[in-house]
């Protein structure tokens, strides 16, 4: 059982270091960083997973390594909200720049909308 232990630290230490990664392109103004580090996430936490299920119990481990594991879940937890937020945020931003996009199921293709005319007194323009 020591090298199952022993790969299992060596994958939390990965794991760790990957939760680093995301938190950075969260904070970064780089968005192609974040998806890369995301998917990077995703496959060593299922790694991990798989890892935990098929190799020791939750009672083999000592409290210390316990605790890195439960601080682990809680960081991908928050992290799985800050992402949440971060994507209605720049759904809402992108809506107040652009107009949205009238679906086919709701208009047919040549109708006028009924208060069309409106808007254009509104901005001011002829």
């Amino acid at each position: 059982m020591p090298d199952s232990r022993h790969s299992t630290e060596l994958l939390l230490i990965d794991v760790e270091r990957q939760l680093d990664v995301v938190d950075a392109a969260l904070l970064a103004a780089q968005p192609g960083d974040l998806p890369e580090a995301c998917a990077g996430l995703r496959r060593l936490a299922i790694s991990f997973a798989r890892v935990l299920e098929s190799a020791l119990s939750a009672e083999a481990f000592d409290h210390g390594f316990r605790l890195r594991i439960e601080a682990v879940a809680e960081r991908l937890a928050t992290q799985c909200s800050s992402l949440a937020r971060r994507s209605v945020f720049v759904e809402r931003a992108l809506a107040s720049i652009m107009r949205p996009r009238v679906d086919a199921t709701y208009s047919m293709s040549g109708e006028r909308r009924v208060f069309a005319a409106a808007g254009s007194y509104a901005v001011g323009s002829r």
